[in-house]
């Protein structure tokens, strides 16, 4: 007989509020038994002290001055749009403190477990609004709010999503953060910040310079991501560069998670989820070292088009503007090679991905097959004692899978060893109307 998975969903405090009973109709029809709300409380004085932002909206001059650079100097993004409506970092101005209550205590009434949930660095993908985990300004604020998220309200955890850099569909993000500031972190945790920049620079030249010939074998061929790094010549700064990044969250939110614990207990659970398995390490996340800073893991798959699709596409297109010579499908199959997906059906043609269309995530793709490789990757690489629940999409957000899909998912999740599963959305696992 298999363990009785945990099983989880994101809510945000409205639609808890606003429907009486739902909680109540998915614990008893799917087995839910702990809901994560989005936090949307509103901040006491003490912390609010503790905002780098220099007032309530803060000046775009100040947004600019907290954000990562690029390897040209530039700050993430010149969006601010989201930020110029927070109090500080992915906190917005907006709070209803009554409904937040509220909704917390109707989850413990139906007898749900009930954990916060809260940004970190990447405040916005699509703005790539991102502020710079080496200044200690920023990283004072994130302690100061995720202790009074842990102790404020009652809740059994804090679960931060965002602990990461941009998304690996927008590759500039790859180079965040080069503020000058990292050079002492980086030589704090043992690494070269002008000998890493100097050998990405290098790379960056070595791809500039291959020719049709030899993409078309790395098209045809059967390279890996590192027989690809051994046939360009890629020098041991842009792996370390990689590395270094993950160290630098693995340092941060070690912090922030010991801040927690010496507020809430030992017992308080406080964690964040992954990004894909496959890309994970350009995100800043090493799975192997989750452990270290986090007291479960999440891997967030229900995003296939955004994160793993997106990227695929945008980075054959790239590969394209710089090789005209090279065919979609050539470059869609080099992109898969790099990324770790070359083992699947995927699309020749970037127009199958169909991306941004309701059914994009299944009309072409294997979404089953796609899904439980990067959720097998996860359980491999995470610490074997660490609690894992992998993120897969339950109907809304923004995508609708098939249900059959989802079920096969929730049971793949559990034959992999996992401890059970987070749903995002309800429609295809529920009907329920919603208000």
């Amino acid at each position: 007989m298999g363990k009785t998975p945990r099983v989880g969903l994101y809510l945000g405090s409205q639609v808890i509020v606003n429907n009486p009973g739902y909680l109540e109709a998915l614990r008893d029809k799917v087995g839910l038994n702990w809901v994560i709300i989005w936090f949307n409380g509103e901040l006491p004085p003490e912390v609010l002290a503790k905002s780098p932002f220099d007032g309530s909206p803060p000046s775009p001059e100040r947004v600019s001055s907290l954000l990562a650079q690029h390897l040209d100097g530039q700050p993430s993004t010149t969006k601010l749009d989201s930020a110029l409506k927070s109090v500080g970092p992915h906190i917005g101005a907006e709070h209803n403190e009554a409904e937040l209550r509220k909704a917390i205590e109707m989850c413990h009434a139906a007898g749900l477990d009930v954990w916060l949930l809260a940004g970190m660095y990447t405040a916005s993908d699509f703005d790539v609004l991102m502020y710079s985990p080496y200044l200690e300004e920023n990283n004072r604020w994130y302690e100061a709010l995720y202790t009074h998220m842990a102790t404020a309200y009652g809740v059994q955890g804090v679960d931060i999503t965002h602990a990461r850099y941009p998304m690996t569909s927008y590759p500039r993000g790859l180079f965040l953060d080069m503020r000058p500031e990292g050079a002492a972190v980086a030589a704090e945790l043992g690494y070269d910040m002008a000998a890493m920049k100097a050998d990405i620079q290098h790379a960056i030249r070595r791809v500039k310079q291959l020719d049709s010939v030899q993409l078309a074998s790395i098209a045809e061929s059967d390279l890996g991501p590192f027989d690809l790094f051994h046939f360009l010549g890629f020098r041991p700064g842009l792996m370390d560069w990689f590395r270094f990044r993950s160290e630098v969250l693995v340092r941060n939110v070690s912090r922030f998670r010991k801040a927690v614990h010496q507020a809430a207990g030992d017992n308080f659970i406080f964690g964040a989820d992954t990004y894909p398995a496959s890309l994970s390490i350009l995100a800043g996340h090493n799975q192997t070292r989750w452990a270290e800073f986090s007291d479960f893991a999440s891997p967030l798959l229900s995003h296939v088009d955004i994160f793993p699709m997106k990227t695929l596409v945008v980075w054959a297109q790239n590969l394209m503007a710089l090789f005209p010579q090279l065919g979609e499908a050539q470059a869609l199959q080099i992109a898969y090679r790099v990324a770790g997906y070359a083992s699947l059906d995927l699309p020749k043609s970037i127009a199958d991905f169909a991306l941004g269309e309701p059914d994009c995530e299944y009309r072409n793709i294997p979404l089953r097959e796609f899904v439980r490789l990067d959720m097998a990757k996860a359980k491999l690489l995470l610490p074997p004692d660490t609690p894992a629940y992998p993120i897969i999409q339950g109907g809304g957000a923004p995508w609708d899978w098939p249900k059959e899909i989802v079920e096969q998912l929730q049971a793949d999740a559990m034959a992999l060893g996992y401890d059970g599963y987070i749903y995002q959305g309800t429609r295809v696992i529920l009907d329920f109307p919603l208000k």
